[in-house]
């Protein structure tokens, strides 16, 4: 693999430079507002006990999310673009579909967690769940910036055969972290059942819709 740093960029890539140096600053001002975060997000990731890096919404976790939208949705895009896939008139605009979508299904996968946490009342197992989600997402992020960041600024020989092994990364450390959540959650007592049902509606559904809906894009 041969890799080639890029000091010019066409004008289209502007705002990529800037959305990639708010993610750096970002990345700083967690470092120096709180500096155990980082170091808490990868024990919390690797350690067989439930997550203690968050207590909440707060600062630092939204930031940290931020980071792990944009770095997400530029790989994605870049990978899209390898396999000529677009979704959008031009790279913002594209950008902007994919980064709204990942948005809606966490919003949308954390509503879903709580309320059927409510339902069965397993409130603080339901929340424990949620925040294992959100500590990995906040892992993504840290991992896959200086990823963006060398996609983005270099020319990468077989760079198409990198951006799949890092999505075949991503999914291994997503099988990982069920595999984690549910030790852990039995070990806590909660029912077989509910779990199986979390797992499947809320981690393999997701998956499996995504892999269909690439396999009719490429029409393979």
């Amino acid at each position: 693999m041969k890799i080639n740093p890029l000091f010019r960029f066409p004008s289209t890539e502007h705002w990529i430079t800037a959305l990639l140096f708010l993610c750096l600053l970002l990345l700083a001002w967690v470092k120096t507002a709180y500096p155990k975060k980082i170091l808490l997000v990868f024990r919390d990731t690797f350690t067989a006990t439930l997550p203690e890096e968050d207590n909440g919404i707060n600062p630092a976790s939204i930031a940290l999310f931020f980071i792990f939208i944009c770095s997400v949705v530029l790989l994605v895009m870049q990978l899209m673009n390898s396999y000529g896939i677009k979704l959008g008139a031009n790279a913002l605009s594209e950008f902007a579909s994919i980064a709204l979508f990942l948005f809606l299904y966490y919003a949308a996968k954390t509503i879903v967690i709580m309320i059927t946490g409510f339902v069965f009342e397993e409130q603080a197992r339901a929340w424990e769940y949620v925040s294992e989600i959100y500590v990995f997402a906040h892992f993504l992020g840290l991992v896959l910036l200086p990823a963006a960041l060398v996609v983005t600024y270099a020319s990468i020989t077989g760079q198409k055969v990198v951006l799949e092994a890092i999505f075949a990364g991503i999914v291994l450390l997503l099988v990982y972290r069920t595999i984690k959540m549910f030790i852990l959650m039995t070990n806590k007592g909660l029912s077989m059942m509910y779990l199986f049902l979390y797992i499947c509606a809320l981690e393999i559904l997701p998956v499996a819709l995504f892999y269909k809906y690439a396999k009719m894009s490429l029409n393979i």
